[in-house]
């Protein structure tokens, strides 16, 4: 049997703003299903929903985080499926056709298909004196992304202007999904619907719905307004406004934000925020917020962008707190600029009102507690091909009992490095100048001396380059002075100084050999390696310690030119270092797996120049330096850092770790540390023998746990722990977590006495299309497992 069918050449915009977006998942054809389409419940049919056991597993398409299924748009299988509607005639087919004057009129089964838009109805007539279209009876719209039905539509074909009856709507980008009285299309970019109901659930498990009198989607701005709306759980209304303004797609808008929801020592903590979108590069978020048995809160937010640098101004002010009985305030600036390729900025400023600050009123993440200083910093960076300076200011708000780091203001830097030329002289320099003060200084009548100091360096190497090793000596003349304030106190040199001369070899080989293990094609190197450093000793017995400490050691300090941090002291030497490391690479896969160092550095002067409160080394060796990295898969990692006393028979100090992440999502963390008590590099009051262990471990699509415990060995006692679950599917999303910690129970900072243990319950809850509550959960995970992203 023959349909009739009548080809009209007319131009048509798109019928959807977002119709040709790129789509989430593409189209599938019922004889790629597992079952026949007919099989399915009608509700499922209807929304064309399938469960994941139906899919095809050819699909390249991921399905949604927590659903078991998709929204499956069927296959476009029609001719010109591919084509814009702008560029493609108006094909129709049904079971009667009758055409007379400037009407043509379609009843029975019929399709219209024009390029990738489809209308299927079972009544239609069109107009061709204004290209207008009116169909009924079962309309049904498609175009790619996008399904919508009715009962009634009138269309204007030209422009894809028009209105449904009775009409429901689906995207099967987002699953976002809706119901209307009348859904109507007053311009491009906006749908009006009107008695209307809306939610992102599958049809077997509306948990959720938001419901409103009128809602107006707007695909230009990016916003969604509904106006008398309700939120329903299983059909019982929960919340109520009057006018809700939501995102439709990823722009900003201005609006209320979901509120947040905290609960830390029994103390409940609500906040609203409200957005103000107030231009495309600077926006406005203020918070007001209640804390119970202190009072009530304004908190801010204002970012700016320009070309060349980003900014953002926090502040929170509580006035009157109640269980204090004064004002309690936050203020922070940062920001980072990119003035050229030269030239870049960098500010972190944070300040509060008092040390009880983030005790008191911080957010319910126990590490936020365990702050001890507030970072207030300032830098001016310039980088060419050859030089580099920096112009800095930084002090510390000290928020514990710890004692005070020195305040940068200023230090100012310059250093000049050639560019690396083989068997040619590498000229190098370094100058800084740094003001150093304190708020305990000497001439304010405490004990901390402060002043000036004056830094500088000049020096140059001989790289000697080839493919089976190097040879590289340096050469290096160091002097540091300083303009001390001592408030004239009688036997104190004001201005001391020291000069030290400084030679150094570095020298390496490199051998490599092709090894087949069980029929795996390898490569293994062979690289030792010696450095020898010999440094003047110069007397610095009187000099301050502003900014230096003594490096960790490890296989890489073997090979440094200097032991220290900072510049206040000039580190003599006469020593040699002797390294080998081993690299097992993988030549099919291209990788290294393996990765073995061991080395040990000789003595042959003791080391006079010592911080205060360090002993001079005698020793005429350091301890062996050992580091295993194993990667023996791309989703596992063990690596191995050791410190062996060989004189003593001792393991001074340990760190291993083990990172695994498997293709499902799962995070394994395991690290043991330690460190033995007043060892030769940073002596310790007592050993120091940890555990830490960390899971993010999905149960399926939907149910996810996490956990984390670090447990100190020595006094027997947890440290930390953490315990918390997920669970989402496709409408929603609740995370929970509940995190203890081991704090001091006085202002000494100290975890070795006098301490307490503080709790926290987080939760974090999400309607997924219309926002969250809160996202305090996520970062407290981001910050506790090692290499955990949130899959909202």
């Amino acid at each position: 049997m023959f349909r009739p069918i009548l080809t009209l050449a007319l131009s048509a915009a798109s019928l959807y703003a977002a119709a040709d977006s790129p789509e989430r998942c593409g189209p599938v054809s019922d004889a790629q299903l597992n079952i026949d389409a007919a099989e399915l419940p009608p509700y499922y049919r209807h929304w064309n929903w399938v469960p994941q056991a139906y899919l095809p597993a050819q699909t390249t398409c991921e399905l949604s985080p927590g659903c078991n299924g998709r929204f499956v748009e069927p296959a476009r299988d029609w001719s010109g499926a591919d084509i814009s509607p702008d560029k493609a005639p108006l094909v129709v087919s049904a079971d009667t056709i009758e055409s007379l004057g400037e009407n043509a009129t379609m009843s029975g089964d019929v399709q219209l298909r024009k390029g990738n838009l489809s209308l299927d109805a079972g009544y239609a007539r069109y107009n061709r004196s204004d290209s207008t279209i009116l169909l009924r009876d079962r309309v049904q719209l498609r175009q790619p992304g996008f399904m919508l039905r009715g009962e009634l539509a009138e269309l204007d074909t030209n422009r894809g202007l028009g209105r449904l009856e009775q009409a429901e709507i689906l995207s099967y980008q987002t699953g976002a999904r809706g119901a209307a009285g009348r859904i109507a299309r007053p311009s491009f970019g906006v749908f009006e619907l009107e008695d209307a109901s809306y939610t992102q659930c599958t049809p077997d498990n509306e948990t959720w719905s938001l419901h409103a009198d009128t809602i107006e989607l707007d695909y230009d701005s990016g916003r969604g307004v509904a106006r008398g709306t309700s939120i329903r759980i299983y059909d019982y209304p929960v919340f109520y406004t009057p006018y809700l303004n939501f995102p439709v797609d990823d722009r900003r808008a201005t609006g209320f934000l979901f509120p947040t929801f905290g609960l830390s020592d029994g103390r409940v903590d609500i906040a609203v925020p409200y957005y103000f979108n107030l231009a495309p590069n600077y926006d406005l978020t203020l918070t007001p917020r209640f804390v119970e048995q202190r009072g009530e809160a304004l908190g801010s937010e204002f970012r700016y962008l320009n070309p060349y640098s980003e900014w953002a101004l926090t502040s929170s002010y509580l006035p009157n707190d109640q269980r204090e009985d004064d004002d309690r305030w936050l203020l922070g600036l940062s920001e980072e600029g990119y003035i050229d390729d030269h030239w870049h900025t960098y500010i972190d400023y944070t300040k509060v009102s008092d040390d009880d600050y983030f005790n008191d009123l911080g957010l319910a993440n126990l590490a936020v507690k365990r702050s001890t200083h507030l970072n207030q910093q300032a830098e001016l960076r310039y980088f060419s091909d050859n030089w580099s300076g920096k112009f800095e200011v930084q002090q510390y708000q000290t928020i514990a009992a710890v004692e005070d780091p020195y305040q940068k203001l200023p230090q100012l830097s310059f250093t000049y490095q050639s560019p690396a030329r083989n068997f040619q002289f590498e000229p190098s320099m370094e100058f800084e100048y740094s003001r150093f003060d304190h708020r305990d200084a000497i001439r304010d009548g405490g004990t901390k001396v402060t002043g000036e100091r004056f830094y500088g360096t000049v020096g140059a190497s001989l790289p000697m380059r080839w493919r089976w090793g190097f040879i590289e000596p340096a050469l290096k003349s160091r002097h540091v002075a300083y303009q001390l304030e001592y408030d004239n106190q009688p036997g104190m040199d004001e201005t001391p100084s020291a000069n030290s001369n400084q030679f150094s070899v570095d020298a390496g080989l490199f051998f490599e050999r092709a090894l087949d293990v069980n029929d795996t094609s390898l490569t293994q190197t062979l690289e030792p390696r010696i450095f020898y450093r010999s440094a003047e000793y110069a007397d610095q017995s009187d000099h301050p310690d502003f900014d230096s400490a003594a490096l960790t050691f490890t296989y890489q300090q073997l090979f440094r030119d200097t032991r220290f941090t900072g510049h206040d002291r000039l580190g003599d030497a006469d020593q040699l270092a002797l390294g080998v490391s081993s690299r097992f690479l993988n030549n099919d896969q291209g990788r290294e797996f393996l990765n073995l160092s061991l080395g040990q550095l000789y003595y042959f002067e003791d080391g006079r120049v010592q911080l205060p409160g360090d002993e001079e080394r005698k020793s005429s060796n350091s301890d062996i330096a050992a580091q295993m990295r194993l990667l023996p898969t791309d989703d596992h990692s063990i690596n191995t850092d050791l410190l062996f006393d060989a004189r003593h028979g001792n393991l001074n100090q340990t760190n291993l770790s083990y990172h695994r992440r498997s293709d499902n999502g799962m995070l394994l963390n395991l690290g043991y540390s330690f460190r033995r008590e007043g060892n030769q590099f940073g002596g310790l009051e007592r050993d120091v023998q940890q555990a830490d262990a960390s899971v993010s471990m999905p149960l399926n699509n939907q149910w996810h746990l996490f956990a984390k415990t670090q447990y100190d060995i020595d006094e027997n006692r947890p440290l930390e722990n953490l315990i918390g679950a997920e669970y989402q599917n496709c409408c929603w999303l609740t995370r929970f977590v509940f995190q203890q910690a081991l704090e001091p129970d006085d202002d000494t900072e100290s975890n070795i006495s006098d301490t307490k243990t503080n709790s926290a319950v987080l939760i974090e809850f999400q309607l997924k299309g219309l926002g969250g509550l809160g996202t305090a959960v996520s970062s407290v995970l981001q910050e506790s497992i090692f290499g955990y992203q949130a899959n909202d």
